[in-house]
């Protein structure tokens, strides 16, 4: 088991008699609150890193104790974080242990402005000022050594666990940690360039595997406490519905009964086993008020979708004078793309275990973002956010759902109402697909010049994203325009706008959020454009990066790469090649998907991705992490589709949501461009690139442009290639 400390928000409650700081604890009111935009690498000026006892412990024992800001949800979080620490600390890696970071400001992501595992923000938002508090640590557990030798700091060193001074001295960390502890926190420690590292550019084994191995890592549906409940839920099958009234007299007299608790949109019934709660609330009778999305269908959804391109929108990008180019071009292309809404699916459905006291409110429970549940909680019970303890649990799978707190705010919901026994609240797996917070459905209507050459002189896009707001940016562009108002080709003529036709579905950030489906749509239409000008793809689109600037540079590198070794330009007789290439979460990634297909079967025999991320931290979970995404992707592109009836979601379960098999797993090579660049994206971009690759690939065996997903939508089934 991973070793569990008491860390409250509060920074006096970090220490514990086992465990010794390794940092001052004078520099606990240093806590540092970086600008929600700082970018990764940027100068930190004068401030002093956030208090290095918040993140770090180091015992007697010289075991060290990294507590990680971000989550482990299979991204490899739990190994990453202590890496970037541990790199400066010049700590032993076989003494570490990791555990999750209490709800509290201080582990407020730099970049990213919140305490949330999302966005492809752990690495790159906390690569220097983790680095920065190892960094800290170190340089006073130096001194502390230095002090007890009489002799200045400046004559020791620190590696391996260990700090050597003049002559053969030498003493472990934990021998000075107590002494370290009453140090002054530096104010700018010196960092390693990137040419010292010895930690980062590796890959050892992830920290969070043994548990997994040996069945001692505890998620969220393992927690069990003493006397506690079980809870399920049914909510309104109409998305946005509302509970009108209910008789649950029949579930009263089902065995292990304990309470039925009403919820604005459904109920909760209560019982001394989950099984229990499921059969009592099956007999609970309830009264439904479908709302305002009654008689919603998908096609109603795609109606709205593209009726909404006639809408001015907002602009977000507006280069030159598209509209005067592409009424002098020698050729135009117009083209309409669409995508459907998706369900987060994650394997372990949502729950989460609450106790509310006189003293407060606990909740143990996979989370994202720990201060989003802490705020749940906090807000269904009228109390100070101070007076709810969150115990954050392994996530199995979280994908952005995980990130949302409805969960959390039944569990604490249904707990109140038990005189202080905890209750367990878990959502069936139906439940868990009729309720998501789904990633939007989305179209997008393409126009485009070509000159006489063949060269690609305007571009116009019309973004339309359902129940996608402007996400924080008041007065800004629509951020569901990225990855399509944002490319870096070079094109003389562009102009983009974005509309949010708000239909009511509830909306929530899906894994690559829009590189999920905007690279489908831009990049197909690429695809397009240049089969129209009859050039090869690979050739249209590096002529298109033709800026002399880091970005341009940077996908060009990734795109050369895929030709390389995709074997562009010499495939496998009756095999054909797709390409798709772009920047995303501050990385830039492609694919090339190899194909043959035969009485509208496609078969994939081989997809090769390249990413230039920046620094590696650790390649082989980058590796991971493009080969996950790939696989999330692929999904989603050959089945993944939530449709409506009647304003209800009509999947229920795997069966008709279904995952992709073992067996059809294509094989998968993975290329990291070496790179010094600070850290990008690695978790989320891998999603992306697959979808266009996949349809332009199918277009050069078959001649059939793909413009909707998923691929069954087209009459066409799917199988991989056996090696």
């Amino acid at each position: 088991m991973r070793p569990r400390l008491n860390i409250g928000p509060e920074m006096s409650q970090i220490t514990r008699r086992d465990f010794v700081c390794a940092a001052g604890l004078s520099g606990l009111a240093l806590s540092l609150e970086l600008p929600a935009q700082q970018p990764p690498g940027m100068a930190f000026g004068p401030h002093p890193p956030r208090a290095p006892a918040a993140f770090l412990q180091i015992g007697e024992d010289d075991a060290i104790t990294i507590i990680t800001p971000a989550v482990e949800m299979g991204q490899g979080g739990h190994t990453a974080m202590p890496m970037l620490i541990m790199e400066e600390l010049s700590g032993r890696w076989d003494m570490v242990r990791v555990i999750d970071a209490a709800a509290a400001p201080i582990y407020n992501n730099p970049m990213f402005g919140q305490q949330i595992t999302a966005g492809s923000f752990s690495v790159r938002g906390w690569y220097t000022e983790l680095r920065r508090i190892g960094a800290a640590a170190r340089t006073m557990l130096v001194q502390a050594a230095a002090q007890r030798w009489s002799c200045p700091a400046g004559h020791c060193t620190a590696a391996n666990g260990m700090i050597h001074g003049p002559g053969k001295l030498s003493c472990s960390f934990g021998s000075v940690a107590r002494v370290a502890a009453r140090m002054p926190v530096p104010q700018q420690p010196q960092l390693k360039a990137v040419h010292q590292y010895t930690v980062i550019g590796t890959s050892p084994a992830r920290l969070d595997v043994a548990d997994k191995v040996d069945g001692s890592a505890r998620y969220g549906i393992d927690v069990r406490l003493p006397d506690m409940l079980f809870a399920a839920v049914k909510c309104c099958p109409q998305l946005g519905g509302s509970l009108k009234s209910f008789d649950d007299s029949s579930a009263r007299t089902m065995p292990g009964y304990h309470s039925t608790v009403p919820l604005k949109d459904g109920v909760i019934v209560i019982a001394n086993s989950y099984w229990q709660a499921r059969k009592a609330l099956a007999q609970v009778r309830v009264n439904f008020d479908p709302g305002p999305l009654a008689g919603l269908d998908s096609k109603g959804v795609s109606e709205r979708l593209r009726t909404a391109f006639a809408e001015a929108g907002i602009t977000a990008r507006n280069d030159g004078n598209a509209e005067r180019a592409l009424s002098g071009a020698a050729s135009t292309l117009e083209s309409v793309y669409e995508v459907p809404y998706l369900a987060h699916a994650c394997m372990e459905p949502m729950n989460c275990t609450a106790q509310v006291t006189e003293a407060g409110c606990e909740v143990w429970c996979g989370t994202q973002g720990p201060q989003t549940a802490q705020r749940a909680a906090a807000s269904v019970l009228g109390i100070p956010v101070e007076r709810v303890k969150v115990h954050v649990q392994y996530l199995g799978g979280g994908f952005g759902r995980r990130g949302e707190g409805d969960f959390v705010a039944q569990a604490v919901a249904a707990a109140k109402t038990t005189g202080g026994r905890p209750v367990k609240l878990l959502w069936s797996r139906e439940e868990d697909m009729q309720h998501d917070f789904y990633r939007p459905a989305a179209a997008v209507r393409f126009r485009a010049g070509l000159d006489s050459s063949g060269k690609l002189v305007a571009l116009e896009g019309k973004v339309v994203s359902a129940s996608a707001p402007n996400f924080g940016r008041p007065g800004g562009p629509p951020f569901f325009v990225e990855g399509i108002a944002d490319v870096p080709y070079a094109i003389p003529n562009i102009k983009v706008t974005g509309f949010n036709r708000d239909i009511g579905v509830r909306f929530g950030f899906w894994r690559s959020v829009n590189s999920s489906h905007n690279p489908f749509m831009m990049e197909g239409f690429i695809d397009e454009l240049a089969h129209k000008a009859g050039q090869d793809p690979y050739q249209f689109r590096r002529a298109l990066l033709s800026k002399d600037d880091r970005a341009t540079r940077r996908l060009r590198g990734v795109l050369d790469l895929l030709a390389e070794k995709s074997a562009w330009r010499n495939p496998p007789p009756g095999h054909f090649l797709g390409i798709a290439a772009f920047e995303s979460f501050g990385s830039y990634i492609g694919s090339v998907a190899e194909v043959s297909v035969k009485d509208r079967i496609v078969t994939l025999h081989r997809v090769v991705s390249a990413i230039d991320c920046g620094v590696a931290v650790h390649p082989d979970n980058i590796q991971a992490q493009m080969e996950g995404g790939m696989v999330f992707g692929l999904t989603a592109a050959l089945r993944g589709e939530i449709t409506l009836e009647n304003g209800a979601v009509t999947q229920t379960n795997f069966n008709d949501y279904p995952m992709l098999k073992l067996v059809e797993m294509p094989r998968t090579e993975c290329y990291i461009v070496p790179s010094t660049e600070s850290p990008g994206g690695v978790g989320e971009p891998g999603t992306g690139p697959i979808a266009p690759a996949l349809a332009n690939a199918i277009f050069a065996a078959t001649g059939e442009r793909l413009r909707t997903l998923p691929l069954i939508r087209h009459q066409l089934s799917y199988t991989a290639a056996r090696t």
